[in-house]
């Protein structure tokens, strides 16, 4: 190996060389960091020279001590942590599966189903899309506490690395210098100062080192930072900020409690009067669940109070209801690494480029990606441009500078959301537009919830996520689907006085989509031929409920009962009439008017009236209506109870009918004003509310000590 202390001031005769500078045959490339970055440019860069004609040697340098093969068969394994949520996005995942990178079941956690964005009105849930896949991986053993703690992603990358022929040296990276032009790395295979190390010279240099060589480091005072910047003139590192991560482990009487929310992804963009959070995420992971969050408590906060903060998080009302009843969180292990912000200034020379985190990530999301793309944009630039710094230049700057420029409208939409979504009158303003959309609007025509999943999942450019942010018709589905909207809605609940003290709203309304779906799984119940048009007056709403089937039909069974707790708005009474709870044939009575909605029917001086009648009863599934009289005769009333994961129902309303004629003009034409006016969106605000009630009852009965609620899930 040549010393390197021959150096050559500025790299030599290769730096001043103004040609291009292909890859060489027999080329020796040196990656310092065995991380995603670092194993995802030695396989790209492999098969790419072997698809080329060229044999290339890539020698891994990684610095953890713990770096075992500890198999037989020489499985590779990280004993330690990458300071990451782990979290494998839908574009990433695309990617992984067109490289043939296919992740083993015991490294995959969970396959997400659905991301949660909270809000401080309602939380939204969004569908990860068909045919895509959103993962949740460890990225390496800890915390030591879990079982198959040598299964995780980075190890899986790594032995991919190896198996696609690079090479793994067990050393950390000491001393890094040009020797006759070409890039020398001095790493040591042992803790002892005095081991003058090993070196390694390479005819080109990738460093994806990161910026958590220890967790939190500074950056500016970093040894191999202060060299690479003398080595690349005009270099500096990207702007990072301070993140709190967390493994939690679940605390339960009850094995298998997080299987209600293992397919979920959470994201809350908002804390406290006392704990201010811009970030935060959390994702279930069989036992445990990953917590990543950032903002000024986590700024401010010195190393001691982190664990503290931590605990204080999950203790919030909003954040401690996304788990299910009777589940605690504990620490297992925790850090405070640095994460991106910003692309680093001029991150390449001669022979030598940053990539990974080093060299940018995208903002506050998705990481692994532009892990991946820096990793393979530089490898592809050696292949198919060259290794010079004019190459570099040209083929691998922009990529690093793309991301940058995107990550200042990340910043700009991230400000945006996070005053939305953590106050009370936005937050609802954009829910109901979402929520107007999917009633009144098809999938492939909405706006405003594709917008929100790719915001939360990563799954766009933050520059194409503005945009479709200022779109005209984004912004019209706002101010009517949304501030409208509203405004009818919070005049509706003033009307029938009511009240949400101590209960939680959640999520009610479906799309379009599921309401025909339900219209038909409704009719085939009662043994009815589906409608050939939709009802004139139809709706839908489906709430989970953390509780049994059973405890669900016993609220439903109170239905009309004067005992029960739900369903008393001003101005309306429901009173069951004859029969029995549950039971075919059982009669309730609507009466709509002054004085009604009391406990006591004398005071009730109905102006509009109808009965509904149980026509079956499937048990543990369905009980199914029809209206016998009034202006919706022979309409479709039901509820429906379907298990949708261990521990939790998904319990739905439907109503359908069409308005009544009338037989004379005269009796048309008041027909045709009534239904011209009927106002089809107080029922929306009535068994909203309704509905609520009745999860918090039914849970509450079921989960007595864990459902206290003060505010929205």
């Amino acid at each position: 190996m040549t010393d390197p202390g021959q150096q050559t001031s500025g790299g030599g005769a290769a730096q001043r060389s103004r040609g291009r500078v292909p890859l060489p045959d027999d080329a020796t490339v040196a990656v310092i960091g065995g991380g995603p970055a670092g194993s995802f440019f030695a396989m790209r860069l492999l098969n790419r020279a072997r698809a080329a004609g060229k044999t290339v040697r890539v020698v891994i340098i990684e610095k953890k001590t713990e770096l075992a093969f500890y198999q037989p068969e020489f499985h590779c394994a990280w004993e330690g942590c990458n300071y990451c949520a782990g979290g494998i996005s839908p574009r990433l995942a695309d990617i992984l599966a067109q490289e043939g990178l296919t992740l083993p079941e015991d490294v995959v956690e969970s396959h997400a189903q659905e991301v949660v964005v909270h809000g401080d009105w309602k939380s939204v849930r969004l569908q990860v899309p068909h045919g895509r896949e959103m993962l949740s991986v460890f990225r390496g053993t800890r915390p030591r506490q879990r079982t198959g703690r040598y299964h995780n992603f980075d190890s899986f990358l790594l032995e991919q690395a190896i198996d696609a022929g690079a090479e793994v040296i067990t050393g950390e990276a000491v001393h890094i210098a040009y020797s006759d032009g070409l890039p020398v790395v001095v790493y040591r295979t042992s803790e002892d100062g005095d081991d003058p190390g090993e070196t390694v010279r390479a005819d080109f240099l990738a460093v994806a080192g990161g910026v958590n060589r220890s967790p939190g480091m500074d950056l500016a005072s970093d040894p191999l930072l202060v060299e690479l910047r003398a080595l690349i003139p005009g270099m500096k590192p990207p702007r990072v900020r301070p993140a709190l991560i967390a493994e939690m482990q679940a605390v339960t009487r009850e094995p298998g409690a997080l299987n209600a929310v293992e397919d979920e992804v959470h994201f809350c963009q908002y804390g406290s009067k006392e704990l201010h959070i811009e970030m935060s995420s959390l994702i279930p992971k069989h036992d445990w669940v990953t917590v990543v969050i950032l903002g000024e408590s986590i700024d401010k906060a010195k190393p001691s109070e982190f664990l503290d903060i931590m605990q204080k998080f999950v203790d919030l009302p909003h954040i401690h209801r996304l788990l299910p009843p009777g589940v605690r969180l504990r620490p297992g292990c925790s850090c405070h690494p640095n994460m991106a912000v910003g692309a680093a200034g001029r991150p390449y020379g001669e022979r030598l480029a940053l990539i990974g985190d080093l060299a940018v990530s995208r903002l506050y999301k998705d990481g692994l990606f532009s892990a991946w793309t820096t990793s393979a944009a530089l490898a592809d630039c050696l292949v198919d441009t060259g290794l010079d710094r004019a190459s570099l230049r040209k083929r691998y700057a922009p990529v690093v500078r793309g991301f940058g420029r995107d990550n200042v409208y990340g910043r700009t939409i991230f400000a945006i959301s996070r005053a939305i979504f953590s106050h009370p009158a936005m937050s609802r303003i954009l829910y109901q537009a979402v929520l107007s959309e999917r009633r009144h609007t098809y999938e492939e025509t909405w706006r405003l919830a594709p917008i929100l999943w790719q915001i939360a999942s990563g799954d766009e450019t933050y520059r194409h996520i503005f945009g479709a942010m200022l779109h005209p018709a984004a912004l019209w589905s706002i101010l009517t689907g949304g501030l409208l909207t509203t405004a009818r809605n919070l005049a509706a609940e003033r009307l029938f006085g009511l009240d949400w003290t101590g209960v939680g709203r959640h999520q009610t309304g479906v799309s379009i989509e599921e309401r025909e779906q339900k219209r038909t799984e409704i009719f085939s119940a009662l043994g009815l031929e589906p409608p050939a048009h939709s009802p004139e007056m139809e709706r839908v709403y489906s709430i989970r409920i953390r509780a049994s089937a059973e405890t669900i039909f016993r609220q439903l069974g109170r239905f009309g009962d004067p005992e029960r707790e739900y369903l008393w708005p001003r101005f309306l009474s429901v009173r069951r009439v004859s029969g029995r709870p549950n039971e075919p044939g059982t009669i309730i009575r609507y009466d709509v008017g002054p004085g009604c909605g009391g406990r006591d029917p004398r005071h009730c001086h109905p102006v509009v009236s109808f009965s509904v009648r149980i026509e079956k009863n499937v048990p543990g599934r369905y009980l199914l209506y029809r209206i016998i009289n009034g202006f919706g005769r022979d309409g479709v009333f039901s509820f429906d109870v379907l298990p949708v994961k261990e521990g939790v129902q998904l319990l739905s309303i439907y109503v359908g009918f069409d308005f009544h004629r009338g037989k004379g003009p005269l009796e048309r034409v008041g027909w045709w004003l009534f239904r011209a006016l009927f106002p089809s969106f107080a029922h929306d605000v009535v068994w909203n509310h309704s509905l609520c009630r009745i999860r918090y009852l039914a849970e509450m009965e079921d989960h007595p000590m864990d459902t206290a609620e003060t505010g929205p899930a």
